[in-house]
């Protein structure tokens, strides 16, 4: 009798082992699965740009911008950062703990309050009267709300120019 309970220790066992074996290569195709699903940065663009208030040496921008998902699942977005250079040189920076969901190819819209120093903002528009133009860089962080808490670096560069009458009222001012 203690044989054969011996025996059956020793089967389980076996059996054990093997599940064991079995459940390993599974879980490990599981994981790597999940740590190939890093996200394509997300797309941002500037939509709008509104002074909120101004001070002798800073200014407070709302500025609104549009997150494109070029993704096959949401974004869950729970904040990001947000720098915006302008003729290369770093015009404003922000951050919003704002979430949003950005759904699967669509789009989200959020605002960001971002400051600048008057400096800046006076180096920017005698540039921008002089030459017409000025070209832009966004760039941040997105954070993902997710349980490995991954971070979406994304950039964004354009230009924009003003049309000659609103040159020529920006040069006589």
């Amino acid at each position: 009798m203690i044989g054969g309970i011996a025996r059956l220790g020793k089967q389980a066992t076996v059996r054990l082992r093997g599940a064991t074996l079995a459940v390993v290569p599974l879980l490990l195709v599981f994981l790597a699965g999940c740590a190939s699903t890093a996200p394509i940065p997300p797309q941002v663009r500037i939509t709008d740009l509104r002074l909120l208030d101004s001070g002798v040496f800073e200014q407070r921008f709302q500025i609104d911008i549009r997150i494109g998902n070029p993704n096959d699942f949401a974004l869950p977005l729970d904040g990001l950062t947000f720098d915006l250079d302008v003729n290369g040189a770093n015009f404003a920076r922000g951050f919003s703990n704002e979430t949003v969901t950005v759904p699967r190819l669509g789009e989200a819209g959020l605002s960001v309050i971002a400051s600048t120093t008057f400096v800046d903002l006076v180096q920017q528009m005698l540039l921008l009267a002089e030459r017409g133009d000025l070209t832009y860089r966004v760039h941040g962080i997105a954070y993902l709300d997710s349980l490995a808490r991954r971070q979406a670096p994304y950039e964004s560069i354009g230009t924009f120019r003003l049309s000659r009458e609103q040159q020529i009222r920006a040069e006589q001012r």
